[in-house]
């Protein structure tokens, strides 16, 4: 029967053990229905010398964060949530990083592919997925779960040899580098009001006016939601803030005859919702970008898509490990290049991306 690791004197020898080793495999189980922050309820780590299942409920679990920050290799597949959490649980980011998907999409797999997929397909080995939705909060964990949990880390490091030797023969190797060390910077897991805005694109079909009040009341959800740890939903749905917005009420009354909001809501939020719709700015601080592309853009956007196509079937790989259609119809319309401006992306795209994104920067700086 597999044990959790639950006390701090061994999570000390197992730090030392990671912060000793060559590579590590690395994997969490969380819950966040219920809450704003995501709860870490396992850590599963695997090294040369097996694997470990620590439990960090009731867990100081930051030397295990400064241990992942050492030498060795991590290996995660899709990482990026992991990442997170562990930056939230420890204050550090494990590095440096190889991320089995990442990797698997730079050789020509699905950009989206699943551990337990890319294990039968580059390994010939079938895991059981009958415990991919589960309550990992609760306790005792079951032996089923706890057989899951080791799965999803037995065979990264079978996986990144098999990947790492397809990159190296195609010559990827270096862009993976590239692609596993964004992943490493901090602001990417920073709360950035522009990138919330920029997720609700319900916004842009409002006036400019009812734009600007949008953005302040998902602000607000926002800092209510991380205050009470709460989803964001559970404060207010998407489509009363759109109704508030494009409909700014003015007393509670008005408040009452709104759907989606009940009198308990009313009752606790009414007050503050009245006071930033009162003080909502006249101008959205960045307004969303037209729901419809102008002529202009679209003709740059598809003079975009069929580059990034062209280059992608070169390649072998799929056009979104490139660049994904938003991010194109974003850049259209005038938003930074980002990755496509710099990096293996602006090599393979050469100076024919590169003139493209410029006109697409000029087009809009002339149109301010």
């Amino acid at each position: 029967m597999t044990e959790l690791l639950t006390d701090g004197t061994a999570l000390a020898a197992l730090s030392a053990a990671i912060a000793a080793s060559p590579w590590t495999g690395l994997d969490t189980e969380f819950v966040r229905e219920r809450t704003y922050y995501a709860r870490l309820c396992l850590i599963q780590t695997a090294t040369p010398d097996g694997i470990v299942l620590t439990d960090p409920l009731g867990l100081d679990v930051g030397p295990l964060g400064q241990a992942l920050a050492g030498p060795g290799v991590k290996i995660l597949h899709a990482g990026r949530q992991d990442l997170e959490l562990l930056l939230q649980e420890t204050g550090v980011l494990p590095a440096p990083l190889f991320d089995t998907q990442i990797a698997a999409a730079l050789v020509g797999h699905d950009e989206q592919i699943g551990y337990a997929n890319l294990v039968a397909q580059l390994l010939k080995v079938d895991l059981a997925k009958d415990a991919t939705r589960t309550n990992w909060a609760a306790r005792p964990l079951s032996d089923r779960q706890l057989a899951y949990a080791q799965d999803d880390v037995r065979h990264l490091d079978a996986l990144r040899a098999a990947l790492l030797t397809e990159l190296e023969r195609l010559g990827r190797a270096a862009w993976l580098v590239e692609d596993c060390a964004a992943l490493n910077d901090p602001a990417l897991y920073r709360f950035s009001p522009e990138q919330l805005v920029r997720r609700y694109r319900q916004g842009s079909g409002l006036p400019m006016p009812a734009q600007a009040l949008f953005q302040a009341l998902l602000l607000w959800r926002e800092e209510a939601a991380r205050k009470a740890d709460l989803p964001r939903a559970w404060v207010l749905a998407d489509a009363v803030l759109v109704d508030l917005a494009a409909r700014p009420p003015k007393t509670r009354a008005d408040l009452g005859h709104r759907r989606g909001l009940d009198e308990r809501q009313i009752q606790r939020l009414g007050d503050r919702l009245l006071a930033v719709i009162r003080e909502a700015p006249d101008l959205p601080s960045q307004p969303w970008p037209a729901a419809r592309l102008t002529p202009e853009e679209e003709g740059l956007y598809q003079a975009l898509t069929a580059l990034i196509d062209a280059r992608a079937q070169t390649l072998g790989i799929q056009a979104g490990v490139i660049g994904s259609r938003r991010t194109l119809k974003e850049i259209a319309q005038g938003a930074p290049p980002g990755n496509l401006a710099q990096g293996w992306r602006a090599g393979i795209l050469g100076v024919e991306g590169e003139r493209l994104v410029v006109e697409c920067a000029e087009r809009h700086a002339d149109a301010s």
